[in-house]
């Protein structure tokens, strides 16, 4: 006698991947759960249905360096003959986070009443795993209660890496619904996420430093990577390079942190109002229990292992997302990867994600974005002489109001598989990143070639056409 479920597929994890492989499973006719919990921050950072992407990562990390540039133009309104504005006005740190989290709470609202709309059974409530089809719910009052699932798909996302003692730094999580003003501020790592957050900080008006260990954004294109570098440090923002992180301390009552590390050999220090952790993140999987069912999951960062399928070492447990081991951490691909797991599992389809010529955008103050290969990467894969580079340095049109010194790092570039003439490798930096790069990306999938961009005749004037002329 087969055993009965009391659902189909039940999901953990509320996040990107978790609401759509939830949806579109229950679309396809099946009885669908989700458990969703954000396990406070050490600074009781918490949130709602989401996960990372709405609540602490794409959506603010936009409005953030949005709200900054606010305060930016108003130069170029004044050049462009506005009167009565202020060259400089004050920011109201308390009301930017309360304007961002009113509008976060909002998108929350919206997902929990789709996931009603589809009758998707939402938890919110802690899930961990007793045995392959059975999971423990455990709500924020301690109350516990069991369900049982058919398949089960996992995609609980992952979180910042926390210095030894928390209490003393932020991280991304928490300096978006952090109504106090940063005031003099040290982020720790130069990863993407740590200079979107030291562009908006300075944004606003106060003193960033970035301390740097290797190189600045090292898994994306050194040359792009050093344009944002001379971008944010020509704009004011002080980088530290070659340091290495030695103590954090509590000063003034610990209302400041005094942070010392080590550049070439010299111990150097100073005091600062916020430090900002940004060193990596880490998949939230060490409390499901997950091991001890079989599934099996890598030491180093406990990432699950799966397969091109997503399945996992125990065949009706998935999993998708920033979670698993060696895939893209970014949102689109989990919810793209979560609508495909669904139709595998519910509907006619046998296709799995594809992970090539993916496309992203850095909210750097001046944006950054990307598809395929870096230079680094397409040297390596294809040798020096297997590839072309194509590359362009303008001044935005936009930024003609005014005499500016850093348009110099506006730039892009194309690498070009010589014996196909396929782009492999697209770069920009400059204004509106993602509204330049998204159209390309579909070239990209489309598997386009440099002939292609020379055939197109482009929107001038624009900032996308200087990627298409290119000599």
């Amino acid at each position: 006698m087969l055993k009965k479920f009391q659902y189909d597929l039940f999901v953990i994890g509320g996040g990107a991947g978790g609401l759509a492989s939830s949806k579109a499973s229950a679309l396809l006719g099946k009885k669908v759960g989700m458990a969703d919990y954000a396990t406070p921050s050490p600074h009781a950072t918490t949130w709602g249905t989401g996960g990372t992407c709405v609540n602490v990562g794409c959506v603010p990390t936009k409005l953030m360096p949005f709200s900054a540039r606010m305060g930016e133009i108003r130069k170029d309104q004044i050049a462009a003959g506005y009167q009565g504005i202020e060259s400089e006005g004050k920011h109201n740190w308390k009301q930017l986070i309360e304007t961002v989290q009113k509008h976060i709470k909002e998108l929350n609202v919206r997902q929990e009443s789709s996931l009603k709309d589809h009758g998707i059974d939402y938890y919110n409530k802690f899930a961990k795993f007793i045995d392959r089809h059975t999971i423990e719910l455990t709500d924020i009052k301690g109350e516990k209660e069991i369900i049982s699932a058919k398949n089960i798909i996992v995609c609980v996302g992952s979180r910042p890496i926390l210095y030894q003692d928390p209490k003393l730094v932020i991280t991304s999580e928490d300096v978006f619904q952090q109504t106090t003003p940063p005031g003099k501020t040290l982020v720790i790592g130069a990863s993407y996420v740590g200079l979107e957050c030291a562009g908006f900080i300075h944004g606003f008006g106060y003193d960033t430093t970035v301390l740097v260990r290797t190189r600045v954004m090292r898994n994306f294109d050194q040359e792009m990577a050093y344009k944002v570098e001379g971008y944010m440090t020509d704009n004011g923002i002080k980088f530290v390079k070659r340091a290495l992180l030695q103590s954090i301390t509590g000063v003034d009552n610990g209302k400041r942190r005094l942070v010392k590390w080590v550049r070439d050999g010299v111990v150097e220090e100073d005091i600062y109002d916020t430090v900002l952790y940004g060193i990596g993140r880490q998949a939230s999987t060490k409390q499901l229990n997950l091991e001890s069912i079989g599934v099996k999951i890598d030491a180093r960062n406990y990432k699950i292992i799966a397969d091109d399928y997503d399945r996992t070492t125990v065949d009706n447990i998935y999993a998708i997302g920033d979670c698993c081991l060696n895939r893209l951490e970014y949102t689109p691909i989990a919810v793209m990867a979560g609508r495909k797991l669904a139709k595998r599992l519910y509907g006619d389809s046998n296709e799995i994600m594809d992970y090539a010529d993916v496309a992203t955008t850095i909210y750097t103050p001046i944006e950054y974005g990307c598809i395929g290969l870096s230079e680094e990467r397409a040297k390596q894969k294809y040798g020096e002489d297997g590839i072309k580079i194509y590359r362009s340095h303008f001044k935005p049109l936009q930024w003609g109001f005014r005499k500016r010194d850093d348009a110099k790092y506006c730039g892009g570039k194309l690498i070009v598989h010589k014996e196909s003439d396929r782009i492999i490798g697209f770069h920009y930096v400059g204004p509106e990143a993602a509204e330049v790069t998204q159209g390309f990306a579909v070239a990209m999938k489309m598997k386009c070639t440099k002939r292609d961009f020379d055939n197109t005749v482009p929107i001038h004037p624009s900032l996308a056409e200087e990627m298409i002329l290119m000599k």
